[in-house]
Order: structure tokens, then sequence, then C-alpha cells
């Protein structure tokens, strides 16, 4: 509908006419509308997504007005949110034979496009559109930028979106979008100017402050995280998500206190969100609250017998209270839901290895290492199974398999040094630790708090005085 037609189709009339047409579909008669009363009700009942309505529209629309291209957008409009975009696009090609200064035509042709994933194509329908006059260039800019959005197309919402911004600096839902997706494409810096543009117009919305936080949280920033999740609490304080992720930002920030306080809160309102639960109950466990963990592991298991994190740590804190039996049937249960998760597989391998099953620790390490080859804890924990066992030469073969995949790694290199000084293979040894003080000489304490004798070979010392003498 063009501008002037909409200002010829006052308001109080559009209302009459829908009222009319639902009278109609009601009383199943026959009623005659001109065509900008039939594109007035569509767009209605599009906009509330009555689409049932929307087609009858149409299809009484298209009885009286059998050429109207405008009216068949709006078929085609529908087809497109129904996802038959082929139909969508058939309907489209069509049109164009008669109509070719339509932006809506093209609109419509962007968005199937895009949805079939042919994103240079729908570009150039878009480009092609905003050629045209255009009464909101802010609001049509900002559709085509939402369209790649929900496409997953980020990089070309925030362009578009930009250009809606640019045509319209107070549109503050485009300002709004422009925070999010920035901070979906970790353009963190950028997502925050834009959502301090938006509250330079309105401050007072609770979900602005939640995004803002989110972003921070996401940039590491978490004393400014947590204060964007008070203000937005300020605002709204039976804000949900903001009590969840402000406790969460808490968390992030070793704050373990506090943020059990907020989850405590938080479950509160939410008695039903297992993953609440865990999170509260590792809170527990940094403070060394280990009863009270196992509480809140147990509500998420009830609450959600699948939550794999809840059987783990009900098997972390059997197996840190020695109760190895019972620390096993929930690590199995934990695997049985989440078999690619190297954590629980490494847990399991240590437990195996206390109750010297070491066939099954070692299956349960190869796993772990193989899931998280750069995850230097858990080689280290490898190396030492067969250490503790007095089995050095599998210690040190499992540390230059590490080493091979996660080079330049100081760990590696210093417990390395101290297995080889334990096997009086002191040439190779000193190589390690050489590389190692390379690496990261502040670390070199780790070989001594190992292997305490190594501070007495001389080798070692020179070594360490020759790079002290470097760093200074």
């Amino acid at each position: 509908m063009n501008e002037d037609a909409r200002d010829s189709f006052e308001e109080d009339d559009f209302q009459e006419a829908v009222a009319r047409f639902k009278k109609m579909v009601k009383s199943n008669t026959s009623k005659y509308f001109d065509v900008f009363e039939v594109e007035g009700i569509i767009d209605h009942f599009l906009e509330d997504g009555r689409i049932k309505l929307a087609k009858k529209a149409v299809e009484a629309g298209l009885r009286l007005h059998p050429t109207s291209i405008s009216i068949k957008i709006r078929q085609a409009q529908i087809l497109m949110h129904e996802g038959n975009l082929e139909e969508c696009l058939e309907l489209i090609s069509m049109a164009e034979k008669i109509e070719t200064n339509d932006p809506e035509l093209f609109l419509t042709k962007g968005g199937a496009l895009n949805l079939l994933g042919d994103v240079g194509k729908a570009v150039e329908a878009f480009e092609q559109a905003l050629t045209m006059p255009i009464d909101d260039p802010d609001e049509t800019l900002y559709n085509i930028g939402i369209s790649f959005g929900q496409a997953g197309e980020t990089h070309l919402a925030i362009k578009y979106l930009e250009k809606a911004h640019k045509a319209n600096p107070e549109n503050e839902i485009v300002l709004y979008e422009l925070g999010y997706y920035c901070d979906k494409n970790s353009q963190f810096e950028e997502s925050i100017a834009y959502y301090d543009k938006y509250l330079n117009i309105d401050p007072f919305n609770h979900s602005v402050w939640y995004n803002i936080g989110i972003t921070y949280n996401r940039m590491g920033m978490f004393e400014k995280a947590i204060e964007a999740y008070d203000y937005s609490l300020v605002l709204n304080e039976d804000f949900l998500h903001a009590h969840f992720n402000k406790a969460n930002a808490l968390a992030n920030n070793n704050q373990f206190e506090e943020a059990i306080e907020c989850y405590l809160e938080y479950v509160l309102l939410d008695q039903e969100n297992d993953d609440a639960y865990c999170y509260l109950a590792e809170c527990y466990l940094n403070t060394d609250k280990y009863s009270e963990a196992l509480v809140y592991y147990q509500k998420a298991i009830r609450l959600n017998d699948t939550n794999s994190s809840a059987w783990y740590g009900s098997g972390l804190i059997m197996w840190s209270e020695g109760e190895l039996t019972e620390a096993q049937i929930f690590l199995k249960k934990a695997l049985s839901l989440e078999d690619d998760n190297a954590d629980f597989w490494s847990m399991a391998a240590k437990i195996h290895a206390e109750l010297n099953e070491e066939k099954e620790a070692i299956d349960s390490f190869e796993m772990a290492t193989s899931l998280e080859p750069e995850n230097i804890e858990n080689w280290l924990s490898y190396s030492e199974m067969f250490y503790d066992l007095d089995d050095t030469d599998r210690a040190i073969e499992v540390l230059k398999t590490a080493n091979k995949i996660n080079k330049s790694n100081a760990f590696l290199n210093y417990r390395l040094t101290a297995y080889l000084l334990d096997k009086n293979e002191e040439l190779e040894a000193v190589c390690h630790f050489e590389k190692a003080l390379k690496i990261d000489y502040s670390k070199q304490n780790e070989l001594f708090e190992f292997y305490p004798e190594a501070s007495k070979i001389e080798s070692i010392k020179k070594l360490i005085s020759q790079y002290q003498t470097t760093k200074l």
C-alpha cells in the first residue's frame, strides 16, 4: 500500500473493514472490499500472527481483484511464512513479469531466497528493493537485517542494521538489535556502544541492561556484568534471567558466597531449573561445603535424571570422600548420558586407578586425552598413574606423546625433567628443563615441588642461574 493510499485509508475505516471481514467470515457471506481495504486486512492478520484469517482475506481479495499484484505479494508472504519457499518464489516470479517497481515484491523475494540459503541472490533482491522509493527506509533496512540474522548471516545482519541506524539514529529497536548481533559476532565493544546509545534514549529498559550484563560477562568483565544485572533487577525485580545470570557472573568472579545467595534467590522463584541447582552445587563445592553441594546435585537429578553434570558432581563428592564404589556408580551414569566428556573420563580413570583397575584406568585416560588433547592436567594425571606404579618409562612415554601434541608447554617439560632425573637420565632431563625455562621461567617450582631432589643437582642449578641472569 503506497503512502497516499494509506493517508486516504483512515484508522477508523481500517478497523471497520476488519470488523466487516470478520463478520463476513463468520456468516459465510460475501462482501465487497476495495484493494486498499484488503491489503490492510491481510496486514492486520499477518501482524497478529493469525495466518488462517490472513489466507482467507487473500482468497477473498483475489476473487474481488484477481489482477492485484499487491494482494499476490501478500499471498507470497504467507507462503514464505508457512515455509513453502519454492511456491513463494514461483508466485513472485509471475508477479515480476507484470510489476517491476514494487519494493515489497523484491523484499519478499529476498526473504525467501535468504531462507533457502541463497544469500547472494537474496542480497541482490534486497538491494534492488532499496533502489525504489520506500516510506520508512529504516524499517525496511531493519527487516532486511533481521532476515539475515535469523538465517545466521550475522555480518550481513549488522551491515543492514547499521544502514537502518544511519537512516534513523533514534530508532530504538535498531539499536537493540545492533547490540545483540554485535555481541553474537563477538564485537563486544561495539555491542556495548549501541546499547549505551539505546540507554541515552530510554535508560529504564531492563532488557537492555540485562543484555549489557551478558556482553560484559562474555568479555570477562564480571564486575561490570554484575552491575548491569543489578540495574536490570532494580527496574524489574522479578526478572528471573537477570537473577540467574547475576549468580553466574558472581561465580565467574570467584565470589562464591555471594553467588550462592543469588542462586538461592533464583531457585525460590524458579524451582524447576535443574541446571541452576547444579551451578549452586558447584559454588558449594568451591567453598568446601560438600554435603550442601550433594543435596543440590540430588535435587537436580530428581528434576531431570538425564542431567549428566548432576551425576558427575555427585560422583566427584563421593570420590573426594573416599566412597569409590558409590563414585563409580555415579560416573557410569554420567558417562552413559554423555560419553564424549573428557572430564568424566578423567575422573573415571582416577577412580579405576585407586581401585587398582589398571586396564580400565588406561582405557579411560586414553579416552580423556583423545577427547581433549590440549588438557594438560589429564596428561599429567595419566603419567602420574604410571609413576605411582613405579613404571617411570611409561610415565615418560605418556608425556612425550603429550609434548608432541602440545608443543611449547612448560608444565609438561618440567614434569618430564622430574621423571628423567628419577631415571638418572640427567642429560635428557636437562634438555627438557632448559626448554621449560625458555617457555616459562617463573613456573620452575613445578619441578621442585614434584621432585625436591632436583634442587641439589648442579646442572639444574647452573641452568637456573644462567636463565636468572637472562631474566634480569
